[in-house]
């Protein structure tokens, strides 16, 4: 996503979107229900989890501050949430409707190219994700979640760390004594 000019989309979130608040814990969207609004998060850390047919609880993602948070396939589909996407934090977001943004894309040729290379780069993120849970090692893609948040440790626990990269807390546990001894 960092390839693509978002200046003129946050612009929009900020001049109409409404700015609301979560306090931690609270819900943006719960599983199964239809997700109505893509937010742009000002401030704070939210968590995407599924629960599966066993009822266990998988973390599948997180976003944090200046990245947007929405369970995609639901807001374009108006189907059910694939996720629960909770505050980990107390969070700002601007929030705008399926209706205002699909006003926005159908502004002109300028913003429909703007939205197909945005769903493009949600596409290329999720083959990323993808791939790494395939090819790189847990160590790699613990670090790589660091890179986009250093203090994400501050916030989550390990359990959930662990959840998010398919591993056990103990792995973790290694890799960040092995880390510490670098």
């Amino acid at each position: 996503m960092d390839e693509i000019d978002f200046s003129e989309f946050r612009k929009l979130f900020l001049e109409k979107g409404k700015s609301i608040g979560l306090k931690k814990k609270d819900y943006f969207v719960r599983q199964n229900e239809p997700c109505k609004y893509v937010g742009l998060i000002e401030g704070g850390i939210f968590r995407y989890t599924r629960i599966d047919s066993d009822g266990d609880e998988h973390i599948v993602g997180y976003s944090f501050a200046e990245d947007f948070v929405c369970d995609y396939p639901s807001f374009i589909k108006y189907s059910g949430s694939l996720t629960n996407i909770q505050a980990v934090t107390d969070c700002s977001v601007y929030m705008l409707s399926s209706q205002e943004l699909n006003t926005y894309w159908e502004n002109n040729m300028d913003t429909q190219r703007f939205g197909r290379l945005v769903a493009e780069e949600i596409f290329i993120t999720l083959y990323k994700r993808m791939l790494d849970l395939y090819c790189d090692t847990t160590e790699q893609r613990y670090i790589k979640l660091l890179q986009r948040c250093h203090n994400l440790p501050q916030y989550i626990p390990l359990k959930e760390i662990a959840s998010y990269l398919n591993v056990t807390p103990e792995t973790i546990s290694h890799i960040r004594k092995k880390i510490r001894q670098q």
